[in-house]
């Protein structure tokens, strides 16, 4: 029986159909949209009726060596009930990792995120006008003596850096606190006019000692966040004692 060209047309259509299912099933049902990557944190985590804060997804695009396409990072933050999470999605052609640069993110009444040069604040902030952010860093060495198989820390000055927030919805606000461009390339070390993102990057380090070529690492550290909600008039509502890695806040070039 020799098919019309109606005909022919529905059955390739629907072999598109069935074979695009069939990728789909082999990648693990990646999720495409936001309510899908929501979908997927809620299986992962237990959790149920969560609603995305960060409602401007940001997406960061890199080229590895080698790669004909690049990959493309959706970071969301949402909360159910007075939980909030913050975690990532990293997309390669068809496939979808979850938390592929960083892991969830889970705390109570507030969270933080540090994206690109911006500190995102989220929780309930239906009733502040105004917030401000102070985040203390602190000038932190480890040293590993592979002799002993002992680590020494040295912990020096620390520094407190403000800055004045955005509200960007009843839920968020936002701190910018890159100044310039950013990158590593002319991060110098202490001094009055190190920046935030400066200081994460370099005033944590860990060493192997007697190592010839001076090798350092990044230490992962916590730095205490304060932030202060204001009202119309500029009087304090409520502080909010939170914490952010020093990897967040830092980004390479």
């Amino acid at each position: 029986m020799r098919l019309n060209r109606g005909r022919k047309t529905a059955r390739n259509l629907a072999l598109c159909a069935l074979l695009g299912a069939l990728v789909y099933t082999m990648l693990g049902f990646p999720p495409y949209t936001v309510r899908g990557m929501l979908d997927r944190v809620e299986r992962r985590y237990l959790l149920s009726d969560l609603e995305p804060v960060l409602v401007l997804v940001e997406k960061s695009s890199m080229r590895y060596d080698g790669d004909l396409l690049a990959h493309h990072t959706t970071y969301l933050i949402a909360r159910t009930g007075d939980a909030y999470v913050s975690t990532d999605f990293t997309r390669h052609g068809l496939e979808v990792r979850p938390e592929y640069r960083r892991n969830l993110k889970m705390s109570h009444n507030a969270l933080c995120l540090g994206l690109n040069g911006t500190l995102y604040v989220a929780g309930d902030f239906a009733g502040a006008a105004s917030a401000s952010v102070e985040v203390t860093a602190q000038r932190t060495t480890r040293m590993y003596d592979p002799e002993t198989e002992e680590y020494e820390l040295v912990v020096r000055d620390k520094k407190t850096f403000s800055y004045p927030g955005e509200k960007v919805s009843g839920a968020l606000f936002s701190f910018r606190y890159r100044e310039g461009k950013g990158g590593m390339a002319s991060w110098g070390a202490w001094g009055p006019y190190t920046n935030l993102e400066e200081a994460a990057y370099n005033w944590y380090s860990t060493y192997y000692k007697g190592a010839s070529d001076g090798s350092r690492g990044v230490l992962h550290g916590d730095l205490p966040v304060k932030v202060t909600l204001y009202d119309e008039a500029g009087g304090v509502l409520d502080t909010l004692e939170l914490s952010i890695s020093n990897y967040e806040l830092f980004s390479y070039p």
